[in-house]
């Protein structure tokens, strides 16, 4: 790429420091015009990995923009592996959009979201889903989300994909021998090597696809719905969770309307939490539409907590909750443990499903109802290698269903060209998770997520 981008890499507004960036063939012909070297009077070449502090000066009038610490990276050794200048301004508004135009009028052009990364990518400095990481890292929200994107950037995903991936190339290498070979085709023995091969990256992607719901909580928190009849506490417990009197809370039932999200962090990852309405038959037209917003929510909840109140008896609204919430992850809390008992928590027949008994009015039990949501939903080793994008799940998916394909074939004595072509479907969808086969509106998909700058 022979154009030159600028971009402000910090967020704007008023700070102690304002990062501006250039990548591309200009940089340093840029840099040149528009900094000078404190204490001197000509220029000078400026070594790349140094720190340099000068000034900013419009060339037009002379006059110094700001004070700054300069630092120049030489292809291929940057981020992007192309010549980069990073530019640490004082963090005002006015003086980094100032300096950024200094280098658009010199011949950079504004970055689209994401292009310096981009250009990593392009240049082979990452591969695509080290990129997707990239934008993990800046948006994590917890500290597993962080150390799962970290992972990630290292290649720790890539490393698992590119083993199977050649893996596969290996078999498509005996595949084509055969298909050049006809009179020699594959020998009985040899088809069932190749069917081992093939189940055994099958088993390894199968587990990967596996691992897409933890990831996706590890990468974008889990999304807990509070439900239960009106008046059982649920939102007394929101603000016991989040420790401040966020939700309205009076004495009569039906306070609750709308949907209300909170997030908090519990240990390494982070929970939001939706107050809803609560469930009963009869419903005012308000009401009514309250209730169809909350099963809206408790269809798109990752963990439901199905409250109770404990010093009021079952009736059938609670039973049809425990029904209609029987296929989710959940957690049965028994309210209000701090007034008389007037049943066994043995009547909810939840089987496996945990059991917590909190008092949301005087703040017991707590601890133990998020160490419950912590252990349920975010017990997987950070170590662990898992997909946490719905893309890499997708692909790894298809990948799959082809190498299934590919064991039909092997089983029923199809010819090597069936087979290799399933090989090569696999290959194909394997080799989009990391870039190595992509189309260019992939790639804009991909980055437009991104932050300018980034």
């Amino acid at each position: 790429m022979s154009d030159t981008i600028a971009a402000i890499a910090t967020p704007l507004g008023e700070g102690g420091v304002g990062v501006l960036r250039l990548s591309g063939e200009g940089t340093e012909a840029i840099v040149q015009e528009i900094f000078h070297l404190a204490g001197k009077k000509k220029l000078i070449k400026l070594q790349p990995r140094r720190v340099y502090f000068g000034k900013i000066i419009d060339p037009k009038t002379g006059s110094v923009l700001d004070e700054v610490l300069l630092t120049l990276f030489k292809a291929p050794h940057s981020f992007t592996c192309e010549d980069v200048a990073e530019i640490g301004a004082h963090g005002g508004m006015y003086v980094v959009s100032r300096i950024l135009q200094l280098m658009i009028d010199r011949g950079a052009r504004l970055a689209e979201p994401g292009e310096f990364t981009k250009r990593a990518f392009l240049n082979g400095r990452l591969d695509l889903s080290q990129a997707e990481a990239v934008a993990d890292i800046i948006s994590a929200a917890s500290e597993r989300a962080l150390q799962s994107a970290l992972g990630q950037l290292q290649g720790h995903l890539s490393k698992k994909i590119n083993q199977n991936y050649d893996r596969l190339i290996s078999i498509l290498a005996q595949l084509e021998t055969a298909i050049d070979f006809p009179e020699d085709g594959l020998e009985f023995n040899q088809r069932e090597k190749l069917q081992a091969e093939v189940t055994s990256v099958l088993q390894e992607l199968n587990y990967l696809a596996g691992t897409w719901r933890q990831g996706k909580i590890f990468r974008e928190g889990i999304r807990a719905t509070l439900t239960g009849k009106p008046n059982v506490g649920k939102s007394s417990l929101l603000n016991a969770l989040l420790k401040e009197n966020r939700a309205i809370v009076t004495p009569h039932p039906g306070t609750t309307r709308d949907l209300l999200e909170e997030r908090i962090r519990i240990k390494d990852i982070h929970v939001v939490f939706t107050d809803s309405a609560g469930f009963h038959s009869n419903p005012e037209p308000i009401e009514a539409e309250g209730i169809a917003r909350a099963r809206s929510a408790l269809q798109k909840a990752d963990l439901v907590i199905l409250l109770f109140d404990g010093s009021e008896p079952l009736d059938q609204t609670d039973y049809n909750l425990i029904r209609e919430t029987k296929d989710k992850q959940r957690i049965a809390v028994v309210n209000k443990s701090d007034l008389p008992e007037h049943w066994s928590i043995r009547k909810l027949a939840l089987g496996s499903d945990e059991i917590v008994r909190v008092s949301a009015k005087q703040g017991n039990g707590m601890d133990n109802l998020l160490e419950t949501i912590h252990d349920k939903m975010g017990n997987l080793s950070p170590e662990t290698v898992v997909v946490t994008r719905e893309r890499h799940r997708y692909q790894i998916v298809k990948a799959s269903d082809s190498l299934a394909e590919t064991l039909d074939s092997l089983q029923n004595g199809l010819s090597e060209e069936f087979i290799a072509t399933d090989i090569q479907i696999a290959l194909n969808y394997l080799g989009t998770i990391l870039g190595k086969t992509f189309e260019d509106d992939l790639l804009d998909q991909i980055f437009r997520e991104f932050c300018i700058g980034k």
